[in-house]
């Protein structure tokens, strides 16, 4: 009692100093030692403020509403996640996982990638339970990954949990003796024409028209060309694999090069400096494809699962190339109706580069034209066309992971600009390695900012 009453008595700013070295964990037994301690603490919003910065990152404007809207909730909330991914039990993980998986992509919203303590605590705990528990539950680990590896029973789960793989960055690949390896599945879904249609746009969104994106979808993608992209580096030794071995960075925003717009209609500014997604610079895009007599008999040579299930897996080794583009604004006018009203649509255009892994047959006139907006759902969009002498030749559409000016960049889809049912289509991505526009710049430098 004596104790009790020496620490009533001090002073508040000792007081305060004290409480700063207490686990935040054990603050609400704190609070049930006396009425004067559950006085002192409750709505101490400074002292919730500092307890929260030792450990995690000063929230960005505009902060997130899954991250809470006072200091005290943030704390209650940041405590209430380590404790879920701290766990051993698989199912106390999944009792609220649509929070979980929307705490998590909030934190994510931080302002430098290089130095955050959000970061630095994702790096320690997604450990093999977290990964399998919390990221392998799309309907891809029906067939592929491990007994551990079990997907969600619905739809929005299995969903929400592809978007966490796409944000975490690595492709889940097991390789075990017990284990079937992702990339043969995902192969399967990203060359299936029959994911291919109108309602979604042939790129990766969901075939209900809607224009939300299919996170299933672009996860495949990633998986695919994540593991191409390894084997070239393993037997090549080519500088591209760093981007895709890093997890979470990828999908910060701003984690990429990119110049501050400024969003002032008022003022006659230089496009690019009006360009809120980052576009004018140098980027760096891969696409990969099947052999054409493959990708016809995968898909027309035997009949279509009947319950619309998965086509086989394809253990085929897909062609992969790299194209190097500088790309400028060629244009920015309002959202239309059915996009996203928050940002302006910017056009564009890009040019080849000089690069040792180009793609050699592309011709000297090469062009590539397209278009990035804000989706009605919040996402980053790009439509781009390639053109040969003159014609558009083939179309992309994708999603960039992570929102504004990541480094992971855009994961999405190629196909003939006619939509031709017959194909080819593949997976491709795109990220940005500078801001200046000149295309022959030598090789892209390794992603210094992950």
């Amino acid at each position: 009692m004596a104790l009790q009453c020496a620490l009533l008595d001090l002073p508040h700013e000792l007081l305060h100093q004290i409480l700063l070295n207490v686990d935040p964990a054990d603050l609400a037994r704190v609070r049930l030692t006396c009425t004067f301690l559950d006085r002192y603490l409750k709505k101490n919003e400074l002292l919730f403020k500092e307890l929260y910065l030792q450990s995690w990152d000063e929230p960005v404007e505009n902060i997130p509403a899954s991250i809470g809207p006072t200091w005290e909730k943030r704390l209650q909330n940041a405590v209430w996640l380590q404790k879920v991914l701290a766990s051993d039990n698989a199912n106390s993980k999944l009792n609220d996982y649509q929070r979980v998986v929307e705490f998590i992509v909030a934190l994510l919203q931080v302002k430098d990638p290089t130095a955050s303590k959000n970061l630095d605590f994702f790096d320690e705990v997604f450990d093999k339970l977290n990964l399998d528990t919390l990221i392998c539950r799309s309907s891809l680990f029906e067939q592929a990954g491990d007994d551990a590896q079990v997907p969600a029973d619905t739809e929005f789960e299995r969903q929400l949990s592809a978007k966490l793989h796409c944000y975490y960055g690595i492709p889940i690949d097991p390789r075990g003796r017990k284990s079937r390896p992702t990339h043969p599945w995902a192969r399967s879904r990203v060359y299936d024409l029959r994911n291919y249609d109108t309602n979604t746009m042939w790129g990766p969104f969901r075939p209900d028209g809607s224009g939300r994106v299919d996170w299933e979808k672009v996860e495949a993608i990633m998986i695919v060309l994540g593991f191409n992209m390894k084997v070239l580096v393993e037997e090549s030794d080519v500088p591209f694999g760093s981007l895709w071995a890093v997890k979470f960075r990828g999908a910060v925003p701003y984690s990429a090069p990119h110049l501050k717009p400024n969003l002032d209609s008022g003022l006659d500014l230089p496009l690019e400096a009006r360009d809120p997604y980052g576009v004018t610079g140098t980027w760096l895009r891969v696409v990969c494809f099947l052999d054409y007599h493959d990708f016809y008999a995968f898909n027309f040579g035997s009949l279509a699962p009947a319950d619309g299930g998965p086509r086989p897996p394809i253990d085929i080794r897909e062609a992969i190339r790299f194209i190097k583009l500088g790309i400028s604004v060629t244009k920015i006018e309002p959202p239309g109706p059915n996009d996203g009203q928050g940002l302006p649509v910017v056009h564009f255009k890009g040019v080849l580069g000089n690069s040792k892994y180009l793609e050699p047959d592309i011709p000297d006139d090469f062009r590539y034209i397209g278009t990035v907006r804000l989706t009605r759902e919040g996402e980053i969009r790009w439509t781009s066309f390639s053109i040969f002498q003159g014609e558009e030749r083939w179309r992309s559409e994708g999603i960039q992971v992570g929102g504004l000016c990541t480094a992971r960049g855009v994961l999405g889809t190629w196909f003939d600009k006619d939509f031709d049912p017959h194909g080819p289509a593949g997976p491709t991505a795109f990220w940005k390695t500078s801001n200046e526009v000149d295309p022959k710049i030598g090789e892209p430098e390794e992603d210094a900012s992950l």
